[in-house]
C-alpha cells in the first residue's frame, strides 16, 4: 500500500524545510568565511531577494495555478539546487553574490508554495494540516542541528555540500505529491494585488497595526543575517550554533501548539505588545557578549518576538477583514509591508556589521542594539494602534 496524499505532502514540505533550516543560519557563514563577502554584501543579497519577492510571489502563484503546484515547487527547488552547485567551484565573487540572491529568492518563493502543498494535500486525510506542519517544522529544526554539526566537524565548505544534497531531495519530493493547485493557490494579477491591498490598508486602524507588527518582525533582520557569524566570532562551536537556532524554533513551535488554550483570552493588541516587549529584552541582551548558557535562555524569547507577533497579526486580520479578503491580506503583508521592512533593517544591519567589525566581537554584538531601536519604533506604533482600535464582531 502506497503513501497517502497527506503523507506525501508532509514529506515534500519536510524536504523543503531541510533546505530552509540550513540555508537561513549557515549560508551567511559560507558567504563570509568562504566567499569573502562583506556584511553589506551578505545582507544585500537577502535584501534584493525580498524585493524580488514582490513580483516573484504573484508570478509563482500564477504559474502554479496554470501548470500545477507540484511542478512549480519542484522547479523552484531545482533553481536553488543549480545555484548551490554553481557556488561550489571557486567562482568569481560577483557571480557568488548573484547566485546567493538567486538562492534567497528561491527560498522566499518556496515557503508559500510548500504551505499550499500542505493545504491542498492534507485536506482529506491524516496527517492533517497541523500535524503535517509540525513534521515540516521538525525537519527545519533537524536541519538547524545537522548544519551546526557539519559546520563544527568539517567547516562551511561542507555545509554547502549538505545544502546541495538537501536541495536535490527537495526538488524531487514535490513530484510525488497530489497534482493541482486551483483550490490551494489563488491566482492574482500583480496590479490587482497592489490596488486591492491599498484598499485594505485604508480601513481605520488596519495599516498602523500591520506597520507596528512589521517593525517588530523586522527587528529580526540582524539575527537572521548575522547570528551564526557573530556566534562563531565569539568562539561558540557549530554544535551549539545549531542547537541555539533549534532552541528558538522549538520555543516558537511550542507556543504555537499551546496558543489556542494558553492565549485564548489574550487579544491581538496585547499579543503585539508582548511580542514587542519580548523583542526588546531579547535584542538588548544580545548586544552583550554572553556566555553560551545565557544565549540559550534568551533564544527562547523567539516565542515572543516572532510567534506572539505572528499570532497577534493573524488574529487581527481575521477580526478586521471579511473571509474573502484574508488570502489577499496574508500575501500582501509579506510582499508590501513585512518584506520591505525586513529588507531595510537587514541591509542597515549589514552596513553596521562592517562598520563595527574593527572593534571585534565586543563591538559587533552591539549590532543588535540597532534592532532595539527598530523594536521601539514598533512599540510606539503599537501604542498608536491601541488608540485607534478596530471594532470587530468578535474579540
Amino acid at each position: 500500500m502506497g503513501l497517502s496524499a497527506s503523507w506525501r505532502a508532509a514529506f515534500a514540505a519536510g524536504a523543503v524545510n531541510l533546505v530552509l533550516g540550513a540555508n537561513l543560519p549557515y549560508l551567511p557563514v559560507w558567504m563570509e568565511r568562504v566567499a569573502g563577502m562583506s556584511g553589506a554584501e551578505i545582507a544585500g543579497a537577502s535584501t534584493i531577494a525580498i524585493l524580488i519577492r514582490i513580483v516573484a510571489g504573484p508570478l509563482a502563484a500564477g504559474f502554479a495555478q496554470d501548470h500545477g503546484l507540484r511542478g512549480t515547487l519542484a522547479s523552484v527547488m531545482v533553481i536553488a539546487l543549480a545555484a548551490y552547485a554553481l557556488l561550489f567551484p571557486d567562482s568569481p565573487r560577483a557571480l557568488d553574490f548573484f547566485l546567493c540572491v538567486l538562492v534567497y529568492s528561491a527560498m522566499n518563493v518556496a515557503g508559500p508554495l510548500f504551505e499550499a502543498v500542505l493545504v491542498y494535500g492534507t485536506r482529506n486525510g491524516r496527517p492533517d494540516y497541523g500535524e503535517s506542519r509540525a513534521i515540516a517544522s521538525a525537519a527545519f529544526v533537524s536541519a538547524n542541528l545537522a548544519g551546526g554539526a557539519i559546520l563544527s566537524a568539517w567547516g562551511p565548505h561542507w555545509v554547502l555540500i549538505y545544502l546541495i544534497a538537501a536541495a536535490a531531495i527537495a526538488a524531487i519530493a514535490p513530484l510525488f505529491t497530489k497534482q493541482g493547485a486551483r483550490a490551494a493557490v489563488t491566482r492574482r494579477p500583480l496590479i490587482s494585488t497592489f490596488t486591492d491591498s491599498f484598499t485594505i490598508y485604508r480601513m481605520p486602524g488596519v495599516f498602523v497595526f500591520l506597520l507596528a507588527a512589521a517593525f517588530i518582525q523586522a527587528s529580526h533582520g540582524a539575527y537572521y543575517a548575522f547570528a551564526s557569524n557573530i556566534w562563531i566570532a565569539q568562539g561558540i562551536g557549530g554544535g551549539h550554533i545549531g542547537a541555539l537556532w533549534a532552541t528558538g524554533v522549538a520555543a516558537e513551535i511550542v507556543l504555537l501548539l499551546v496558543s489556542r488554550n494558553l492565549l485564548k483570552q489574550t487579544n491581538y493588541y496585547a499579543l503585539l505588545w508582548l511580542g514587542g516587549l519580548g523583542a526588546l529584552v531579547r535584542w538588548t541582551a544580545a548586544g552583550f557578549v554572553l556566555p553560551v548558557e545565557a544565549v540559550y535562555v534568551f533564544q527562547t524569547l523567539h516565542a515572543a518576538s516572532f510567534a506572539m507577533t505572528h499570532i497577534g497579526t493573524m488574529r487581527f486580520l481575521q477580526a478586521a477583514l471579511p473571509d474573502d479578503k484574508l488570502s489577499l491580506a496574508y500575501s500582501a503583508n509579506g510582499a508590501l509591508i513585512f518584506g520591505p521592512a525586513m529588507a531595510v533593517t537587514g541591509f542597515v544591519a549589514g552596513l553596521a556589521y562592517d562598520a563595527l567589525a574593527p572593534g571585534g566581537i565586543d563591538a559587533q554584538t552591539k549590532l543588535y542594539w540597532l534592532m532595539v531601536i527598530v523594536t521601539l519604533a514598533g512599540l510606539a506604533l503599537a501604542w498608536r494602534a491601541t488608540r485607534q482600535p478596530i471594532t470587530p464582531d468578535e474579540p
